[in-house]
């Protein structure tokens, strides 16, 4: 799974400040934005998407693998979900082989 923009959802806990960029009219000089989301380029941006990520699949039942904390599963009676965060592979069976 590819998921495009993926970074630019992860929230920042950190105030990160950034210059205007391009084309952009600075009201006073030496003006700068506030990020209220993380971008692409910062150091915080995997783990900001990481932690919202975790987050969700832990509110929806999912358990966060001791031994690998970016393993993730699921089972629900003969359902069972594995959802692996390093390139987001989300393999499932539902109990019948094909």
């Amino acid at each position: 799974m590819d998921v495009h923009n993926v970074f630019l959802h992860g929230d920042l806990d950190d105030e990160v400040y950034m210059k205007l960029p391009p084309g952009f009219q600075e009201s006073q000089p030496g003006a700068v934005c506030k990020l209220q989301k993380s971008l692409y380029g910062l150091r915080q941006t995997p783990m900001c998407w990481f932690v919202k990520l975790s987050s969700a699949l832990t509110h929806y039942g999912f358990q966060q693998s001791q031994k690998d904390h970016s393993l993730f599963t699921l089972n629900n009676n003969d359902i069972q979900l594995v959802v692996l965060v390093y390139d987001l592979v989300i393999p499932g069976y539902n109990g019948t082989i094909i």
